[in-house]
């Protein structure tokens, strides 16, 4: 369920997440993202693209439904995870950020569900993406020292984007620390 050029399908896993602890109905999920403050901050869907998604999901075999009667109307279609989609949200939310421009919204959203299972998957998650945003930081590095007499503007351009990730490791350090405060 991932790209190599683009950022991974999030709201995929989001709605993985949405439905990893009880099934539910497309609607009720849909109402759950906008209604929330910390989701619509985050992620936005369509309500057709939600249903579009979760039919997509469920040919992968991520998803399973099961039609619910309702009485003067149709009956509504209500979806659960299968073992295959428990295990790729699981996956996914213990996996740390591999492009640092999508660290900003794919770690928010693990997060956001890593805190909804358990605070050491959290933390734990904290700890990966950090030594990710290290391993970044060094390959930067040692691409710009490999430069013979690199201008100004290389240098200022590597300097930029080693700035942005150590940003992102004080970030992650103070998630940890106010997670770990009582």
């Amino acid at each position: 369920m991932s790209h190599i050029n683009h950022p991974p399908p999030t709201i995929e896993y989001v709605l993985l997440g949405m439905l990893y602890q009880n099934p539910a109905h497309g609607y009720d999920i849909y109402k759950k993202i906008h209604d929330m403050e910390s989701l619509s901050l985050i992620w936005q869907v369509k309500r057709s693209k939600l249903y579009y998604l979760l039919e997509k999901l469920e040919k992968q075999k991520l998803l399973e439904a099961t039609y619910i009667p309702v009485e003067n109307r149709p009956d509504r279609k209500q979806y659960r995870l299968t073992e295959k989609g428990q295990n790729a949200f699981l996956a996914w939310i213990e996996t740390p950020v591999e492009v640092a421009r999508h660290v900003r919204l794919l770690i928010l959203a693990r997060l956001h569900f890593a805190l909804q299972i358990g605070q050491e998957i959290a933390l734990n998650l904290i700890k990966k993406q950090r030594a990710q945003c290290q391993t970044w930081i060094e390959s930067m590095q040692a691409q710009l020292d490999a430069l013979e007499n690199p201008d100004f503007i290389i240098q200022q351009a590597f300097s930029f984007r080693i700035g942005q990730i150590q940003a992102m490791q004080d970030w992650l350090d103070e998630c940890e620390t106010r997670l770990q405060t009582p």
